[in-house]
């Protein structure tokens, strides 16, 4: 079984325009990204997916891959879906590795990459306060009890569980959710894995304790740089 990492990485962030190249502890959000992926045991090769030339040109300056499909994306499935198409070679798996997540943990994509008895396969982690589950910036996730995904919400839920959102796709499902227009629950919650759900896909969901604080707004930034000072 091959796989390949893509990273989806895009300069217009409503929050944070230009993140890719925010700096963070003197290194590239992008570049922390690339190469903490890049430790991943089981994949065969990572690419970023970007829409914009600094992007990929800062990729290429510290030896990156990278990949540009042309068009508006609704969502960073359907630009990894239309990136797959570019590289030339056919790989049985595809992890979904997001541009904002400088401490992925590269045992967590081997992980996903293993578990490949579904359709796709995702990571949640117990929720850490009160203010986290009430926080429209961190995703919830509620699991049935043989561990796959019930809903995603940005609203509190009970059960729930912090979502990491990192995804393996089996090569033929990605392709066939990015053929399908954007769910009526995926457009209400602005969360790209609810056209999975109500398209009836299986979502695997494996457990972890590892921090996987994303950057999703400028202050954000200060608290990764915290956590890299405490557990590199």
């Amino acid at each position: 079984m091959s796989a390949v990492i893509l990273i989806p990485a895009r300069w217009a962030s409503t929050r944070f325009p230009g993140k890719p190249l925010a700096l963070i502890a003197g290194v590239s959000l992008i570049q922390r990204v690339y190469e903490r992926a890049s430790r991943a045991q089981r994949a065969d090769a990572v690419y970023v997916a970007t829409d914009d030339s600094r992007v990929a040109e800062h990729v290429i300056s510290f030896g990156g891959k990278v990949v540009q499909p042309n068009g508006d994306f609704h969502s960073g499935t359907d630009r990894i879906a239309a990136a797959l198409d570019l590289l030339g070679e056919e790989f049985d798996q595809v992890v979904n590795v997001q541009g904002d997540e400088p401490l992925i943990d590269a045992e967590s994509i081997d992980r996903l990459i293993q578990a490949n008895d579904m359709d796709m396969a995702t990571l949640a982690c117990p929720l850490e306060s009160d203010a986290e589950l009430h926080s429209r910036d961190v995703v919830k996730v509620v699991a049935a009890l043989d561990d796959t995904a019930l809903y995603f919400s940005r609203a509190p839920l009970l059960g729930a569980q912090r979502h990491i959102g990192l995804y393996a796709y089996q090569t033929q499902v990605l392709r066939a959710l990015a053929s399908l227009p954007p769910s009526p629950l995926e457009r209400a919650e602005s969360l790209e894995q609810l056209r999975a759900l109500q398209n009836g896909f299986k979502i695997r969901l494996l457990q972890t304790r590892k921090p996987h604080l994303g950057v999703d707004r400028p202050e954000d930034v200060l608290r990764v740089e915290q956590e890299l000072a405490k557990h590199g």
